[in-house]
């Protein structure tokens, strides 16, 4: 990877990692004030944000698909608690949640290390000089 590819793939993922830090904010206060629909609306917003960001790095398609099933499976679970089966979704919704949880953050986890990767390529290419 060349150069200015590598500083674009890290400015992607620190720019997908602001995104998941504003997601992960919007996703607890979509939860607290369910059904708000403003709420829900920046919800998907940022998800969308997430999917273009993540289309830039090929390293984070498997945990953006994970991200983006547990997405809908939350807005699917807060849908029943809501209009549906509400005593069985509120008991599985603790796990979704948790689920949810775990995805955010190995996308930022993943994000992360396409920088940490790109820095220590740029320094073993500076020490090579």
């Amino acid at each position: 990877m060349s150069a200015p590819s590598a500083l674009t793939s890290d400015s992607i993922a620190l720019q997908l990692e602001a995104a998941l830090d504003q997601y992960d904010r919007d996703t607890g206060s979509m939860i607290a004030a369910w059904p708000d629909l403003e709420l829900y609306r920046s919800f998907s917003e940022s998800i969308e944000k997430i999917r273009l960001y993540s289309s830039g790095i090929p390293e984070a398609r498997v945990q953006w698909v994970e991200l983006l099933i547990a997405h809908a499976e939350l807005v699917h679970f807060l849908w029943r608690t809501q209009y549906g089966n509400q005593p069985a979704a509120l008991a599985e919704i603790g796990a979704v949640r948790e689920h949810h949880s775990r995805c955010v953050s190995a996308l930022r986890e993943r994000c992360l290390r396409v920088v940490a990767h790109g820095q220590q390529r740029r320094a073993d290419r500076g020490a090579v000089s």
